[in-house]
């Protein structure tokens, strides 16, 4: 009998790369040559086994559970990672091969870094992602995401990748030693770093989330395997300091089904910026929600089609 030698929960990393011009859609694209690139994530979890199972009932004689057979076999791996820039205002962040998964670009722009929703699917990337737990190997392909972003006062903003993927295999194996040097350290979300406008009003914010809630689907035919983005409609809240209403009146917004933008700017100096923003988002709700004893409002949104938010660095 074979124990193991008192695996650590934390001894764990990913790496990844994604689908490149001549690779096979679905296939193992590190095992296939892409160079892969360690991601540096806080809170990394492995749904390491998922599938449906046939149950054949046979009608054998005999009473009791029958043997069932797999199939549909899936992984999820939720990969969060620090809202930080790349440190140069042009240069890609060090997760952005990770939120492309996601069905959004990279584009290098003359003075920043951006990435948008990709309309159409033929355009969209997948990958693959090797899931490192101490002395095995998880692995996903056809790798597709759904993003949420999150900030509040006081702590270090998110952006949190779900990916899911077909799985690939779980083996043994020796890592390698992850470079993570190209992630910046981030900034708290903070007055001294942090600005906030809605409808064009600069307004105290204290807490932000936004999710793509992209709908990923499982397809398997008898020519194809793959995960694929079926559809998505991008819904938050912000927590913000209740202002006079002669200033911004929520209520009104709201009334009114009012299309309204809004873009939150984290970081100050060039190569730590990194910005969440949208054309388009219309307010939905409006609660009560104190903070140290002052007035807030908690206002749920919803981004409007058309309106995808775009995140940018610079």
């Amino acid at each position: 009998m074979s124990i193991t030698p008192g695996y650590k929960d934390n001894r764990k990393f990913i790496m990844m790369a994604l689908k490149r011009a001549q690779d096979t859609k679905g296939t193992d694209y590190i095992a296939n040559g892409a160079t892969p690139v360690a991601i540096l994530t806080t809170g990394l979890a492995v749904n390491p086994y998922q599938s449906e199972q046939i149950t054949r009932d046979l009608d054998d004689g005999q009473s009791g559970g029958q043997p069932a057979i797999q199939t549909g076999e899936r992984i999820t791996i939720t990969a969060p990672v620090e809202w930080a820039g790349s440190g140069a205002a042009t240069t890609p962040a060090a997760w952005s091969p990770l939120v492309q998964l996601a069905a959004r670009d990279e584009t290098v722009n003359a003075s920043d870094v951006t990435h948008e929703r990709i309309l159409s699917a033929s355009n969209e990337l997948d990958g693959t992602v090797y899931f490192y737990w101490e002395g095995m190997w998880h692995i996903l392909l056809a790798g597709k995401a759904s993003l949420s972003k999150a900030g509040k006062i006081g702590e270090l903003p998110k952006i949190t990748v779900e990916i899911q993927g077909i799985y690939g295999d779980t083996v043994s194996g020796t890592p390698p030693t992850p470079s993570f040097a190209a992630f910046q350290k981030p900034l708290p979300f903070s007055k001294a770093n942090t600005t906030f406008t809605l409808d064009g009003q600069a307004l105290n914010l204290y807490e932000y989330e936004l999710a793509d809630n992209n709908s990923i689907e499982h397809d398997e035919g008898t020519e194809v395997n793959q995960i694929y983005i079926d559809d998505w409609s991008e819904e938050g809240k912000f927590i913000i300091e209740a202002p006079a209403l002669s200033t911004f009146d929520p209520f009104a917004l709201i009334r009114a089904g009012a299309i309204v933008p809004f873009e939150l700017v984290h970081g100050i100096a060039a190569g730590e910026i990194v910005k969440d923003a949208s054309t388009g988002i219309q307010l939905l709700g409006i609660q009560p929600s104190p903070q140290k004893g002052k007035q807030c409002w908690d206002i749920n949104f919803r981004v409007i089609r058309g309106n995808d938010s775009v995140l940018t660095t610079a």
